[in-house]
C-alpha cells in the first residue's frame, strides 16, 4: 500500500472514531449545512455532487467515490441526504458530495 493511501485510512479512521465520541445530540442541535464558500470546503474541492465534477478534473477522485461511502461521513446520523462529517467540524455534507478528504469506509 502506497503512503497517500495509508494517510487517509488512517486520517478517516480518525474522523470516524472523534464522531464516535460525540453524543448525537450535539450535532442534532449544532449542525449547519457546509457552505461551498467555506475556506476548507474550498481549500479540499468540496462540490454537492460528485456528477458535477468532469473526468480528470480531480486526479484523486475514484470511481464510485462519494461522501455517503466515506469514512468521515457520519451515516448513522443522516438525514435528507446530509450528514456530518469529520473532515469539515461536523457540519453536514450532500451524500452525493465529494472532497479530497475522502477515504474508503471500512
Amino acid at each position: 500500500m502506497n503512503p497517500p493511501n495509508t494517510r487517509r485510512r488512517f486520517l478517516g479512521l480518525c474522523g470516524a472514531a472523534a464522531l464516535a465520541t460525540f453524543p448525537a445530540r450535539s450535532f442534532a442541535q449544532s449542525a449547519a449545512k457546509l457552505d461551498l464558500n467555506d475556506p476548507t470546503a474550498k481549500a479540499l474541492g468540496y462540490v454537492e455532487n460528485v456528477a458535477s465534477l468532469k473526468p480528470g478534473q480531480e486526479s484523486a477522485l475514484k470511481p464510485g467515490s462519494h461522501c455517503g461511502n466515506c469514512a468521515l461521513y457520519a451515516t448513522a446520523q443522516e438525514k435528507a441526504g446530509h450528514a456530518p462529517c469529520g473532515a469539515f467540524g461536523g457540519k453536514l455534507v450532500a451524500k452525493n458530495g465529494w472532497c479530497r478528504a475522502y477515504g474508503p469506509a471500512a
